[in-house]
C-alpha cells in the first residue's frame, strides 16, 4: 500500500511538472487571448516582443516593468506587452502611464493567457520574436541589457 502511494504521489507530481512547462525556447509561443487593449492602443510592431505577466499591486511587478521599460525605450527592435489578468477599471488608471509607441497593455480578464503560457508567478516574462518562437523566460527580475543584448543580436 505504501508503494501505490508513493507511485501514486510521484505520478501526479510529474503530471503537474510536465503541465506548467508551456514554454520551450525556439518554439512558438501560445496565441496570447486579450480581451482589450488600455485605449484601444497596441505597441508597434517590432522583431522581438517581451510580454510581462503583470499585477498592479504588486511592488516586485512595478520595480520589473519599470527595469523592462527602460531596456524598450533604448532597444529599438523591443516592444512590450504588459499582460494583466485586472479589470480594466482597476488598472487601466495605474497603467495608462506607461502607454508609449512600443508600450501596451492587454487585458486578460478570462485568465486564458496566464494558462496558456503556464504563468504560475509574477512577474513572469518571455520574449518571443516575429515568428512568435519564445527567446527567453523567467523572472522579469532576472531580465537586464546583457540577456537583452544576447537574445535580440542573435539572427
Amino acid at each position: 500500500m505504501k508503494r501505490f502511494l508513493l507511485l501514486l504521489s510521484l505520478s501526479l507530481i510529474l503530471c503537474g511538472a510536465s503541465r506548467a512547462e508551456n514554454i520551450i525556447i525556439g518554439e512558438k509561443t501560445p496565441d496570447l487571448s486579450i480581451n482589450k487593449w488600455l485605449m484601444d492602443i497596441q505597441p508597434t510592431q517590432t522583431e522581438y516582443t517581451c510580454i510581462l505577466f503583470y499585477h498592479s499591486e504588486s511592488e516586485l511587478c512595478r520595480r520589473s516593468l519599470n527595469r523592462i521599460k527602460e531596456m524598450v525605450m533604448k532597444n529599438p527592435n523591443l516592444n512590450l506587452i504588459i499582460m494583466t489578468k485586472e479589470k480594466y477599471g482597476d488598472a487601466g488608471v495605474a497603467l495608462t502611464e506607461h502607454l508609449e509607441d512600443r508600450i501596451g497593455v492587454a487585458f486578460d480578464d478570462n485568465g486564458r493567457t496566464f494558462r496558456y503560457f503556464g504563468v504560475k508567478f509574477i512577474p513572469f516574462c518571455v520574449i518571443r520574436d516575429k515568428k512568435e518562437r519564445a527567446k527567453w523566460c523567467g523572472n522579469a527580475l532576472t531580465l537586464n541589457d546583457k540577456i537583452l543584448d544576447k537574445i535580440t543580436s542573435k539572427r
